[in-house]
């Protein structure tokens, strides 16, 4: 067999102990052993270490395991282990090629939003409505604040819709030169630039039947949104320096955190393209509108860098699971999986505990609710003023500390203190 042919998947079998009796091709490349263990009879004094080699817990017995998600060389691979009385036999696969090999037989599709934490209402509606929007040919519009998982969102589309065994290729349109959104996305003639002798295909033609995501969209130009629109109606374009037409099937999925809508007002964005691509709109909620889904996406986030990091898998304690219940999280999704980062990498333990938790200190939060019903203005203001004084007191708690930082003077923080009864 040569290595231009073999399978990715890597074949093992083992000993209980460990005692390698037989491995492919693929194992001896994974885990760069010589190439003399394909010989049968060079194996008997070759031991297989498969909790070392697989970023296995050790705590865990290898026989209760019959299939997980582990890393190897910083990529994903899918570990299947099916046993005996006597012996083990490992199956390993990229994820990449699995998915491609699920896909041809439509079960990745009907996967691809496994990979979100759905226990709040607002999540649960928000993948209903993905997987019905999915399989529609027109725009995907996807918003969200920074963080919230808009990427990962657009993937899942794409994998879910009849196109998810083709390409999906990703533009970042943000403080993009026009020259270069240009010619990446619709290609170039040849001697269409100067010293340019061959022609390129862009990423609507490289993505024929499959899909083209465009991130920050907002960001876009008027002269990039109007070419943009002309491709969205007929599915057509010119190379740059090209008089030809060409005609490609491609969905065309946007990402945004901008409201486009306001910037349509504001006559930052194009009316037309704006309801051009509105017809099919997903928004992720931000993270502190889904607090059900906290614990769970901390769960995910602690055995994934604890498989990454190869060591035992952590448990979070009631204290760190409060704690993290209370905070606001500006950075969303990703802010979460930061922080569990930070901590499991200062980890000295089996438990993440509140103090293992690092997060910034909290921004006062005020919005306006019925407290505010039949107030004056001046009422409202001094209800305002007395929330930050009493939210910073705890944090500066003395009159000098605070007047240190509100920038005013400490007998007007100290009459403002004894005025709302704070610090008595």
């Amino acid at each position: 067999m040569t290595k231009g042919n073999y399978s990715p998947v890597a074949i093992i079998e083992v000993t209980l102990k460990g005692k390698l009796l037989a491995i492919n091709q693929a194992g001896i490349t994974l885990f760069s052993l010589p190439d003399e263990l394909l010989d049968n009879a060079k194996l008997a004094n070759y031991y297989f270490d498969y909790y070392r080699l697989l970023n296995l817990d050790p705590n865990i017995p290898i026989s209760t395991l019959q299939s997980t998600i582990i890393i190897l060389n910083q990529q994903y691979y899918f570990l299947q282990i099916f046993d005996d009385i006597s012996r083990f036999v490992l199956v390993i696969q990229p994820i990449g090629y699995l998915k491609s090999r699920l896909v041809q037989v439509g079960v990745a599709n009907q996967q691809a939003f496994n990979v979100f934490c759905a226990q709040s209402e607002s999540m649960q509606k928000l993948l209903k409505q993905a997987k019905a929007f999915a399989k529609q040919k027109e725009p995907l519009l996807i918003s969200g604040a920074t963080g919230t998982g808009k990427d990962l969102l657009a993937l899942a589309c794409h994998q879910y819709s009849q196109r998810g065994d083709k390409v999906l290729l990703s533009l970042n349109c943000a403080a993009m030169p026009d020259e270069v959104v240009e010619s990446e996305l619709y290609g170039y003639a040849a001697g269409a630039y100067q010293g340019v002798s061959e022609g390129k295909k862009g990423f609507f033609e490289q993505a024929n039947g499959g899909s083209v995501l465009l991130d920050g969209i907002d960001e876009m130009s008027f002269r990039m949104q109007t070419k943009l629109i002309r491709f969205i109606n007929d599915g057509a374009f010119r190379r740059v320096g090209d008089d030809n037409e060409v005609h490609v099937d491609v969905r065309v999925i946007c990402i945004t955190k901008a409201d486009l809508f306001s910037l349509v007002k504001q006559g930052k964005f194009r009316e037309d393209l704006y309801y051009r691509l509105n017809v099919l709109p997903l928004h992720l909620p931000l993270l502190n509108e889904r607090k059900e889904d906290i614990i769970d996406l901390a769960g995910y986030f602690i055995h994934e860098f604890a498989n990454k990091q190869s060591v035992p898998v952590p448990t979070l304690t009631e204290d760190a699971k409060t704690k993290l219940l209370s905070y606001h999280w500006p950075g969303n999704v990703r802010e979460l999986k930061n922080v569990l980062y930070s901590a499991l990498a200062q980890l000295n333990g089996i438990e993440i505990t509140a103090k293992g938790i690092e997060l910034p200190n909290s921004p006062i939060k005020y919005s306006l609710n019925d407290d505010l019903e039949g107030k004056t203005l001046d009422e409202i203001t001094k209800q305002f003023e007395k929330t930050v004084l009493m939210q910073l007191y705890k944090s500066h708690p003395s009159s000098r500390k605070l007047s240190k930082r509100l920038g005013i003077s400490h007998t007007a923080v100290a009459n403002k203190l004894r005025e709302y009864g704070i610090g008595k």
